[in-house]
């Protein structure tokens, strides 16, 4: 009885597995088979794979991609003139201006220029260019107030930009030629989609593999100039008598006119107040001196009636 339960099993498996098979075969779209050309670029792309890797592993440790930042502060007699000069050096070095600008600054009640200036010169002349600056400070010891230089290692990312730039333009070979062959009108759009996203994304990489060699073989130096003056302290001058007295004169009539505001405001409002009070208090004080006189006068008459007779 087991014996029989599983053979029948087993074939009822073997029926299932049977139909689902060839309903899938029915089910699943017709594909038309490839045209040769397919193989054709399947056998290009594996000759161009394996030439950049016999290319890659055959190729010399490139040089390192450094991209060279420096920035200074330097004093000196003319901020403007000393602008100038940056730029004019950097065009003898075969670099060019970034930007340059120029403002008015206000210390210790006196107005100083001072400049900043952005330029690019060859990395190797970099350190040339930053002697150069230095020569033009007014004090050689302490002109430079400050000084730094930084650098940064793109080696990395342009060595990985270039890898994706062969593997895309290798890609968009293949799809030429396939474009070339195409059978119909939807393949023929279907590449040329393909090829337009790969275009644009060869067209970023071109870009920032260009911007990365310009980058490290250009440095970037930004200077900042102060007029001198501005950083000297404060002298005391000698003492002038002029000028003393003009200040006393000019204080003078300062107070002078506080005192004659002063007493505008006073008659103006406490006046009308003061003048009633006044008056009053004058005719009280005339009328006490004119009884104090009466009284003086009556007294001195009385005395001589009341002296005896010899």
């Amino acid at each position: 009885m087991k014996k029989s339960w599983k053979i029948m099993s087993l074939i009822l498996i073997l029926l299932l597995v049977g139909c689902a098979a060839r309903s899938s075969q029915e089910e699943s779209p017709s594909i038309p088979a490839e045209p040769p050309r397919v193989e054709m670029d399947t056998g290009k792309s594996a000759e161009i794979g394996q030439e950049l890797a016999s290319q890659s592993m055959g190729a010399e440790p490139m040089e390192r991609l450094v991209v060279k930042r420096a920035e200074m502060r330097v004093s000196v007699a003319d901020p403007a003139e000393a602008m100038h000069t940056v730029v004019q050096l950097a065009e003898s070095m075969q670099g060019y201006v970034v930007n340059s600008n120029q403002w008015n600054s206000t210390n210790n009640g006196q107005t100083y220029i001072s400049a900043s200036v952005m330029v690019r010169v060859p990395a190797e002349r970099l350190d040339e260019m930053m002697q150069k600056v230095r020569e033009l400070a007014a004090d050689p010891k302490t002109g430079v107030l400050s000084e730094s230089v930084t650098g940064e290692d793109v080696t990395a990312e342009y060595v990985d930009s270039q890898a994706r730039l062969r593997n895309l333009q290798a890609a968009e070979a293949q799809l030429t030629e396939l474009l070339d062959q195409a059978p119909d009108l939807e393949y023929t759009l279907d590449i040329f989609k393909e090829l337009t996203e790969i275009r644009s994304q060869i067209e970023v990489l071109e870009g920032r593999i260009k911007y990365l060699e310009e980058s490290a073989a250009l440095s970037a130096l930004s200077v900042e100039f102060v007029a001198e003056a501005s950083l000297q302290p404060l002298q005391i001058g000698p003492w002038k008598p002029a000028g003393v007295a003009k200040e006393a004169i000019q204080t003078l009539v300062r107070v002078a006119q506080d005192v004659g505001t002063a007493l505008i405001k006073f008659v103006i409002i406490w006046v009308p107040f003061l003048l009633p009070i006044g008056l009053i208090v004058y005719f009280v004080c005339k009328g006490a001196k004119k009884r104090k006189t009466a009284r003086e006068a009556q007294a001195a008459q009385v005395q001589p009636s009341d002296t005896p007779k010899d």
